[in-house]
């Protein structure tokens, strides 16, 4: 509960990063773990397993108001990426799969569809160095950690799609 609460005051009193809108360009570098974890029906996924694809790693949690905004620009992002070499994981915070199945089933408009990781003891929150919510990672389809964003955005925003379409393989 310790990373919950700092997680939080970091949240309340960092509000120019909880607002941050637009992608951070970096230096392109490997992912910090596999980050292997279970989808909400158990499936295990692996970022390996998405080798091709460009990746949009978004850590959230259901009781974080920005988290929530941004859920239907993702959705939205990922039908106008349909068809595309590209995957969203979102990767939620220890909570538990009632509280997530409630929250899933509240956001109706529209109905979110992306993959939804648990990672139930915050490890994978540790190795990617996570310390506010929402925070996201954007890979390239060789895995490498291209964009990063702390706060929320509006994912299906035209710079944000040109951002992320030209890291697709066909678009090299």
């Amino acid at each position: 509960m310790k990373g919950i609460a700092a997680i939080v005051f970091l949240l309340a009193f960092a509000p120019s990063a909880a607002q941050a809108k637009t992608l951070q360009a970096l230096a392109p570098y490997a992912a910090p773990t596999p980050l292997a974890l279970q989808d909400l029906n158990g499936k295990s996924h692996t970022l390996a397993a998405y080798k091709g694809k460009v990746v949009l790693v978004n850590f959230w949690a259901t009781w974080c108001p920005p988290c929530r905004a941004e859920m239907p620009s993702i959705q939205r992002l990922k039908m106008r990426m349909a068809g595309k070499p590209f995957a969203v994981l979102a990767v939620n915070m220890a909570e538990s799969k009632a509280d997530i199945d409630t929250f899933l089933s509240a956001m109706q408009d529209p109905k979110l569809d992306f993959t939804i990781l648990r990672d139930k003891d915050g490890a994978a929150l540790k190795a990617w160095k996570v310390f506010v919510f929402p925070t996201s990672f954007v890979l390239d389809a060789d895995g490498k950690v291209r964009y990063s964003l702390i706060g929320s955005t509006e994912w299906d925003a035209p710079d944000t799609m040109k951002q992320i379409e030209a890291l697709l393989p066909q678009a090299r």
